[in-house]
């Protein structure tokens, strides 16, 4: 009998010890498992400050929230081209197996680079080009000012040392969410495209001064006399024919017009110039 029972003492004990190390188990799941977002296809993003990488920043949405770049892109350090002159240089850098975007500070934008160039940088990165929604979402609260740029501000007014200047320069241009530069520098290749002036089946508003923006960040509604506050007096470029790609908050150059809501639609999904850069979200 006292055998029988030392038995049943050592598969209790067992019995505790498997239960106990499941429990450890689950509960270290858990806790990776909070330190996880998702991404608003619903898969993960792992590890930095508020679950997002160091050279990103989270941006709350319905979906959860996703990650943007901090800066706007420049090359990476394995890249040829460390400040791309032409589209054959980002293609020469794309072609490279380490060349990797990379968003830091005190770096130049890279521009020369078109939308389509610019999806491919991002995928080599595990990102891709955002939404016009999430840019403008990442956006908000970036200081818009109508006049008196200063060294410190948004770069749109030729207001920096440089043209384009250097990524973070401006001090005070960063939005709510803690992105640097969404306004100005160099505009931003976003997803997407319109063609022959509708997108997704319905008509696109003509050039002009933004009147209204839907819920997918676009414009709605434009005009030709300024006066809006609650678009700032941010402008839309847009070419009615042909298949025109988004790209977003302006250059150096283009004063008061830049802004959070402005949207460039002249140039086609294959071009690449001196005055438009990207950044990426995951």
């Amino acid at each position: 009998m006292k055998t029988l029972n030392l038995r049943r003492k050592r598969l209790v004990g067992k019995r505790e010890i498997i239960v106990t190390v499941a429990a450890i188990i689950l509960a270290t799941a858990g806790i990776k498992a909070s330190d996880k977002i998702l991404n608003r296809n619903g898969g993960e993003v792992t590890n930095g400050e508020k679950g997002c990488p160091p050279d990103m920043v989270q941006v709350l949405s319905e979906n959860g929230g996703f990650c943007i770049d901090k800066y706007e892109n420049s090359a990476g350090d394995n890249c040829q081209a460390k400040n791309p002159q032409s589209q054959g240089e980002s293609l020469a850098n794309l072609d490279e197996s380490d060349c990797r975007p990379a968003s830091v500070s005190g770096a130049l934008p890279w521009r020369n680079i078109s939308q389509n160039q610019a999806a491919v940088a991002c995928a080599k990165a595990g990102k891709r080009l955002p939404t016009n929604k999430e840019w403008l979402a990442a956006a908000l609260g970036t200081p818009d000012k109508a006049s008196g740029w200063g060294p410190d501000d948004c770069n749109v007014n030729n207001n920096w040392g440089n043209q384009p200047g250097e990524t973070g320069s401006g001090k005070n241009c960063i939005s709510s969410a803690g992105a640097y530069d969404m306004i100005g520098n160099a505009w931003e290749w976003v997803e997407g495209t319109v063609a022959d002036g509708a997108y997704q089946g319905r008509a696109f508003p003509k050039e002009g001064y933004i009147k209204g923006v839907d819920e997918n960040a676009l414009p709605s509604a434009t005009g030709q006399d300024k006066g809006d506050p609650n678009y700032n007096n941010d402008y839309m470029w847009m070419i009615n024919t042909g298949t025109r790609a988004f790209a977003r908050g302006g250059y150096w150059g283009n004063g008061s017009d830049a802004g959070i809501y402005s949207v460039y639609l002249d140039s086609e999904p294959s071009f690449a110039g001196i005055g438009i850069g990207f950044r990426c979200v995951k």
